[in-house]
C-alpha cells in the first residue's frame, strides 16, 4: 500500500471495470468532438463576460501540475483574481464590473501545498475547505480508510495542522467542510448542527475565524433548505455547493442567507480546451437566478 501522487493512478483505480474505462473513454472522446467544434469560438470574448466564477479543484499531483500552470496563466490574461471572501463581496454587493475568478478546493488533500505554490505565483488567493478529522492523518491505514468510506479514492496524504499554518500565513482562507466529509442529505438536522458546530469550533480554535462552508459531494440533492439556514445560524457567512455555473448580476444587493455559491470544478490533468469548454458553458448559462438557493429547496 502506498500514497498515490498521479491522477493516472487515480483514473485507474476509477476505471476498475470495463464499463468504468468505456465511461472515460468516451467522455474523453466527446470532450475532444466539442473542443474541435469551438476551435473556431472567440475564447477571449467569451471570457470578458463580467461575472464572478468560482472554481475549484480537490487536488493537484505530479501530472497536473504542468496543465494547471497553464490554466492559471491563461485566465489571468482577462480576469482578476479575487478571494472567496471578496468574491462572495462581490456577488451580494450587485458590483460585477469586469470578469473575476476565485480559486478553492476541498478535503484537504496535501497535494493542495503545490496548487498554493502555483496560485500564488499567479497572485491568486484560494478558500482550502477541510474535514477537521482528516487533517494530519498519521497513518496510511487511517488514510486509506478515510478515502475509502468518504472520497472514493485510494491512500492520499491529507494536510497536516502546520500546512494549514503555512497556507494562512501564505494569504489563503480555511473553511469548513463537515467533520469527516458526512453526506449531510443522510444526517438528521440536529446530527448536522452538532457536526458544524463542531467542525467550526475546531478550525476556529486552530486558524481564527471561519466564514465560509463548502457542503460535501456538491449536488443539490446532498443538501437542503433547513442544513442551508443552518450554516448562517451557527456563524458563517457563506455557503458553497459543488453545482457548476458562473454568478453575473443586474445590480440588486444579495443577503447573505439567499446566496448560494456555485462553483465550476476543475481537475488539473484534464486538457486546457477540455477545461475551457466547462468554462465556456458556464459563461454561457449565466443567469441571475443562478445567485439564489434552488427553489426546491423551499
Amino acid at each position: 500500500m502506498h500514497y498515490i501522487t498521479k491522477l493516472e493512478e487515480l483514473q485507474k483505480y476509477w476505471a476498475n471495470s470495463k464499463k468504468a474505462q468505456f465511461r472515460s473513454f468516451a467522455r474523453d472522446v466527446a470532450l475532444d468532438f466539442i473542443s474541435l467544434k469551438e476551435r473556431s469560438v472567440d475564447f477571449e470574448k467569451v471570457f470578458k463576460k463580467p461575472r464572478v466564477h468560482f472554481l475549484y479543484i480537490h487536488h493537484i499531483f505530479e501530472d497536473e501540475i504542468v496543465n494547471f500552470d497553464l490554466l492559471l496563466k491563461l485566465l489571468s490574461k482577462q480576469h482578476t483574481f479575487l478571494s472567496h471572501s471578496e468574491a462572495i463581496e462581490k456577488v451580494l454587493s450587485g458590483n460585477i464590473d469586469k470578469p473575476y475568478i476565485s480559486f478553492s478546493s476541498d478535503d484537504g488533500l496535501k497535494s493542495n501545498m503545490k496548487a498554493a505554490e502555483i496560485l500564488n505565483k499567479y497572485g491568486a488567493k484560494a478558500c482550502f475547505f477541510v474535514n477537521p478529522n482528516s487533517i494530519g492523518l498519521d497513518s496510511i491505514e487511517k488514510a486509506a480508510e478515510f478515502c475509502r468510506t468518504r472520497i472514493d479514492m485510494p491512500p492520499v496524504e491529507f494536510l497536516n495542522w502546520n500546512d494549514v499554518d503555512s497556507l494562512l500565513k501564505q494569504g489563503h482562507e480555511i473553511g469548513s467542510h463537515t467533520m469527516n466529509h458526512e453526506d449531510v442529505a443522510k444526517l438528521s438536522l440536529n446530527e448536522f448542527e452538532d457536526n458544524i458546530n463542531q467542525c467550526k469550533t475546531i478550525l476556529t480554535a486552530a486558524c481564527g475565524n471561519i466564514p465560509h462552508f463548502a457542503y460535501t459531494y456538491g449536488g443539490f440533492s446532498n443538501f437542503n433548505k433547513a442544513a442551508y439556514d443552518l450554516v448562517f445560524k451557527t456563524g458563517h457567512n457563506s455557503c458553497s455547493s459543488g453545482v457548476r455555473g458562473a454568478h453575473i448580476t443586474d445590480g440588486s444587493i444579495i443577503k447573505e442567507d439567499e446566496f448560494l455559491v456555485r462553483r465550476d470544478h476543475i481537475i488539473g490533468g484534464w486538457k486546457l480546451s477540455h477545461m475551457k469548454h466547462f468554462l465556456k458553458k458556464s459563461v454561457d448559462e449565466a443567469s441571475v437566478q443562478n445567485n439564489f438557493f434552488p427553489t426546491s429547496w423551499k
